[in-house]
């Protein structure tokens, strides 16, 4: 099959009409930025690839009701995110559990960062940009879910405001408000660590 030369909307229809093989083809071209995007707002492996693999299933399951008014990734991360917030919500009380035992909840924040790759050979600059992207983290999870999720889908995946609007389902107004908000509290939360490092 000819796999670069056809778009998702093609794709799709071809699965519409029977052909169960080719959504293969829309799993194997969106299923990197799904997991990454729940990666980094669920924190651990196994919950983002139970969700991804739910989404994908879902979205299977659904596919003959997606008429194309949006685009596939669009839909498909609307779907992802349902699924993902459900997770979150089942996990919340055993997170809780853990604070409590623990002190703080930061089991899994380095394994979520483990698949990032270091930007050079010099390991000084490995592992302080490792220690930038732990605290990266440590501020996205400090931040509410869904403004987490704006800053996530924007800066990490790079989806336009427009497309962001209609995954969230909120005005683009708002996307560009809470967007700048959101940067504004992680920035916020990173300064001490900026503060430091120029004390140094």
């Amino acid at each position: 099959m000819d796999h670069e030369g056809k778009s998702d909307w093609e794709w799709v229809q071809k699965v519409q009409g029977g052909e169960v093989d080719a959504f293969e083809v829309l799993v194997h071209r969106h299923e990197k930025a799904i997991f990454n995007l729940l990666y980094r707002w669920l924190g651990e492996y196994s919950d983002a690839a139970d969700a991804a693999q739910e989404a994908f299933i879902s979205a299977y399951r659904s596919i003959k009701k997606f008429r194309g008014e949006s685009s596939f990734s669009t839909w498909l991360y609307r779907i992802a995110i349902n699924h993902a917030k459900n997770k979150r919500k089942s996990l919340h009380t055993a997170q809780q559990r853990a604070v409590s035992f623990n002190g703080a909840n930061t089991e899994g924040d380095e394994d979520s960062l483990a698949h990032l790759p270091h930007p050079g050979p010099d390991p000084a600059q490995a592992a302080e940009q490792q220690e930038i992207q732990e605290l990266v983290q440590e501020g996205l999870n400090g931040l509410e879910p869904d403004d987490a999720m704006l800053i996530l889908l924007h800066d990490l995946q790079g989806v336009p405001y427009e497309e962001i609007s209609q995954v969230v389902d909120i005005p683009l107004g708002t996307v560009k408000s809470r967007l700048h908000r959101a940067r504004q509290a992680l920035k916020v939360k990173l300064a001490p660590y900026y503060s430091t490092k120029v004390q140094k």
